[in-house]
């Protein structure tokens, strides 16, 4: 499958000479930097917790408080965030991969280069989330809300974005190639994005259902189907 070059997210910029420190104590607004992460850190208090040059590898933060979470710098590796709530995080430099962060909290936060690869975001919460150069890849976000979410040079590339709330989001030249759109909402705010000739039936279905757009070929007749049932049984006489 052929992608757009785009504007790629620049790579955290790591020291080669990262010390991990065993049993590493976590708290509240401590900073963490050169260093490697690795424990059991559920149901902790970590609000304004600053991590900068470093990795965080097999960690879990599972309801976790991380309010406030600041990380410059750093792969995340193989790590669980689920359910942590990390309300206006700011991230610069960052990459997850293959991490598990179902039902995680990042309203208001801020993402400047960031890469989700292979992670599980389903159900996540990215209300009103600001950020440019950010890039989901093969990365499963079901039902995740995205509502009034601001992101610049964003790309969902073979993502499962079914049942996402994209009302009033801003996503001028966001790409969606190889993902999956149906039954999304607010579909018809997605101005200004490219996707695939493969996703305009399922991407119609969602943005006729919420303009009340139907389709009836007989002029005489009083109520027809909604453009989506339309569409839906055009599509399934393709297959």
């Amino acid at each position: 499958m052929t992608r757009s070059r785009g504007a790629r997210p620049a790579a955290p910029r790591l020291p080669s000479d990262l010390f991990s420190e065993l049993n590493l104590r976590l708290t509240a607004g401590c900073e963490i930097d050169h260093k490697t992460i690795q424990g059991d850190f559920s149901d902790g208090d970590f609000e304004g917790l600053q991590v900068e040059d470093s990795r965080i590898v097999r960690s879990s933060f599972t309801a976790a408080d991380l309010h406030r979470l600041r990380l410059t710098d750093v792969v995340v590796e193989g790590s669980d965030f689920s359910g942590a709530d990390m309300e206006e995080a700011s991230f610069t430099r960052v990459t997850f991969s293959d991490c598990r962060m179902s039902g995680a909290l990042f309203p208001r936060a801020r993402l400047r280069d960031v890469t989700f690869s292979g992670v599980r975001l389903n159900q996540v919460n990215f209300r009103m989330i600001e950020g440019e150069r950010v890039v989901f890849d093969h990365v499963n976000l079901r039902q995740g809300e995205f509502y009034s979410a601001q992101l610049k040079e964003v790309c969902f590339f073979d993502c499962d974005l079914s049942g996402a709330d994209l009302s009033q989001v801003k996503l001028p030249g966001a790409r969606f190639h190889g993902s999956e759109l149906s039954d999304i909402k607010g579909g018809e705010y997605l101005r200004d994005v490219v996707i695939e000739t493969a996703q305009i039936l399922p991407l119609a279905y969602g943005v006729f259902a919420a303009l009340n757009i139907r389709v009836e070929d007989d002029r005489d007749a009083d109520v027809g189907p909604t453009a989506s049932e339309k569409l839906s049984k055009l599509g399934k006489r393709r297959t």
